[in-house]
């Protein structure tokens, strides 16, 4: 087991490790329904429903563990209403299921390359994970944005700051992207260094 990961000892633990993640993904879509920050910067958004998913991932060593919270999360928009209903409801979930499978696969890749992994890819450890885990933030956020952009759900804000079209949303969900890696992680710390010691 990885240091990233709550002492899960048991096979029976593994009802306990989707129940946490389901749950951590409908606490996301309450905040993301419920929760409005209106700061009308795009990707602001984030900092709600993104930061549990990346929590969710560290502190799990389920390998699909972020894709479990971004499906409840999902299926809590719908239910709670958190969906915008301007969008067609396929796209709107997808929009933030992808989110998760992007998370999971990032914390494998990353976690094989610096050689920080244990066998189900969620053990980061150390200070690598200050850098891996906003970068995973960064990364989902920008599936969000390019989920949103393909299937025509936003359109790029026009000439704004002085800077075109579409640059605005890239540099903006890459800040919030950070900012929900970093905001994530020093909510599970506490729980790492715990753990470690």
């Amino acid at each position: 087991m990885g240091a990233w990961t709550l002492p899960w000892t048991s096979r029976r633990s593994l009802g306990l490790q989707v129940g946490l993640l389901v749950s951590i993904g409908l606490v996301a879509a309450v905040l993301q329904s419920f929760l409005k920050l209106r700061l009308g910067i795009p990707g602001h958004s984030s900092l709600l429903w993104l930061v549990p998913l990346i929590a969710a991932r560290c502190l799990v060593p389920l390998t699909p563990a972020a894709g479990i919270s971004s499906t409840s999360m999902a299926m809590g928009l719908y239910a709670f209403g958190g969906f915008n209903l301007r969008w067609p409801l396929v796209l709107s979930f997808s929009s933030y299921w992808l989110v998760g499978p992007v998370l999971d696969l990032c914390w494998v890749g990353f976690g094989c390359l610096f050689g920080e992994s244990d066998r189900a890819g969620s053990g980061l450890r150390g200070y690598v994970a200050w850098v891996l885990v906003p970068l995973a933030g960064v990364m989902g956020n920008y599936a969000h944005l390019i989920a949103k952009l393909a299937f025509g759900i936003i359109r790029p804000h026009g000439a704004l700051l002085g800077m075109r079209g579409g640059v605005l949303e890239f540099v903006t969900y890459l800040v919030f992207g950070l900012a929900s890696g970093f905001l994530a992680l020093g909510i599970v710390w506490p729980c790492v260094k715990a753990r470690e010691t």
